[in-house]
């Protein structure tokens, strides 16, 4: 399912029957802003199947952290509190600035150096074995879309858009 919502012709129809897009526009983008943080609350399962689990090790690393039980994507809720909705004459969108939110989104494999891991430790004054010569560890993060909608929340958006419409037509 494509997210994206543009169509010319339903633009240039909307400039031209619209005196104030902008209080669309608004509306468009707050529904699309609530159903995003809907998707943290139901871990996922509103827009299709829930989130894969967390792995055993992440959730003892949470409670040694005092994180767990939580939920998934919601360790601190930095994530879910980045989501932000803007607009503009002619667009209505949802994002987030941190850097973090896309291998979250889509998944993929962070690859790290363990030199960078054995000197972290050692500025910490801990224990670490010392790397073989050019090591990398790697973490697979499974994806966890957040950033989706789901058929009911574009229903909402084409019903906002023809009232919108056939008020101002």
């Amino acid at each position: 399912m494509n997210n994206e919502f543009k169509s010319p012709e339903i633009l240039e129809l909307l400039k031209k029957k619209l005196n104030n897009k902008n209080n669309l526009m608004v509306s468009i983008a707050e529904t699309m802003r609530v159903a995003i943080l809907k998707n943290f609350e139901t871990q996922g399962s509103r827009i299709g199947k829930p989130w894969q689990r967390l792995s055993p090790l992440t959730i003892k690393q949470r409670e040694g952290k005092g994180y767990w039980p939580g939920k998934i994507l919601q360790r601190t809720g930095q994530l879910k509190r980045s989501i932000i909705s803007s607009y503009g004459e002619d667009y209505a969108q949802v994002s987030t600035n941190l850097i973090y939110a896309a291998i979250q989104n889509y998944g993929g494999v962070i690859h790290r150096s363990s030199l960078k891991t054995y000197l972290r430790k050692k500025l910490s004054r801990k224990d670490a074995k010392a790397p073989s010569k050019n090591k990398m560890s790697s973490i697979r993060i499974p994806a966890r879309p957040f950033m989706k909608l789901n058929d009911q929340d574009l229903e909402k958006i084409k019903s906002k858009i023809i009232s919108a419409l056939t008020k101002n037509g």
